[in-house]
């Protein structure tokens, strides 16, 4: 049966007996937001690290486009501000990308290379759980304090529960670049080709441990996104120092996030390659995610 003539899809999360759900890429009325307000300011340490210590992050299909010795990972820390969906409201996030990283779809042999995501925090539920629902974001909650006390320092503290867990600075700031549309790579060259964000969308079965409703690997074009995106300007910073360090606690201290905490922890951090600061008025939604490939989906039912 053909959709009605004016029919508008409609995002719709838990609970659905109250209807669509409005969020971040739909209004109300099913509208689309606007964000070209928003407000984007992201510090970010991007380091060397042994391919070997962070091989087994990657999900089934995943591999280095180059293996080798080195790969490549950048810890950024964000806030955004003054986002429609919110009503003007903000949060922060932290995030851990891993360069240089394809897959292949089994179903038609399209490859996908990019940098992939394998964990963020994030410090409201709100996006959290749109973020996960919707796009598969590997998301989790975290208290997330921003400092810069000077405009040439930039630090962020995460924590849970009073036991902080991850600590990132990046100083000696000097604007480098000031421009309409300008905007760091997010993956060194040398990574490999960056085409897009890779993520691993998981829903576990419920009454059935160990097995997924849901599982398959999504895509988010960088070109795809740029075309949906309202930039208006941005700045550019470079670092002349930075660091991140990561504090595994224990179980007590990080009873849900100990086993992600400490893994992290357990990166050795060769080298610092960039390390600097962007600042962006505009910004997209990240509509433009898609399921790469097929994927593998499964149900209890």
């Amino acid at each position: 049966m053909s959709a009605p003539r004016n029919f508008i899809p409609m995002h719709h999360r838990m609970p659905i007996v109250f209807g669509p759900f409005p969020g971040p890429r739909q209004a109300f009325d099913g509208g689309a937001r606007d964000g070209s307000k928003t407000s984007n300011v992201e510090a970010f340490i991007t380091l060397t690290v042994p391919q070997s210590s962070i091989v087994d992050l990657l999900p089934p299909g995943f591999r280095f486009q180059r293996p080798g010795d080195h790969g490549y990972i950048t810890v950024a820390a964000k806030r955004l501000d003054n986002l429609q969906w919110l009503g003007g409201r903000g949060y922060n996030l932290l995030s851990v990308y891993v360069h240089g990283i394809e897959y292949t779809a089994p179903e038609d042999g399209k490859v996908y290379q990019g940098t992939y995501l394998p964990v963020l925090w994030e410090s409201m539920a709100d996006p959290i759980i749109s973020g996960r629902e919707e796009l598969g974001y590997p998301k989790l909650f975290a208290n997330l304090d921003i400092a810069r006390p000077t405009e040439e320092s930039y630090s962020m503290k995460a924590s849970w529960e009073g036991s902080q867990f991850a600590d990132f600075s990046v100083g000696g700031l000097r604007e480098v670049q000031q421009g309409p549309g300008l905007s760091r790579p997010l993956a060194p060259a040398a990574a490999g080709i960056d085409e897009g964000l890779l993520l691993w969308r998981y829903f576990p079965s419920t009454g059935r441990p160990g097995f997924a409703d849901v599982e398959y690997p999504v895509f988010m074009s960088h070109a795809d996104e740029a075309q949906r995106q309202r930039v208006q300007t941005t700045r550019r910073w470079t670092a002349s120092h930075a660091k991140v360090t990561w504090n595994a606690l224990d179980w007590q201290a990080l009873p849900t996030l100990h086993h992600i905490v400490s893994r992290l922890a357990s990166i050795e951090q060769s080298e610092v390659v960039d390390c600097g600061l962007v600042e962006k008025v505009g910004s997209g939604n990240m509509s433009s995610a898609r399921r790469a490939g097929g994927g593998r989906l499964t149900s209890s039912l």
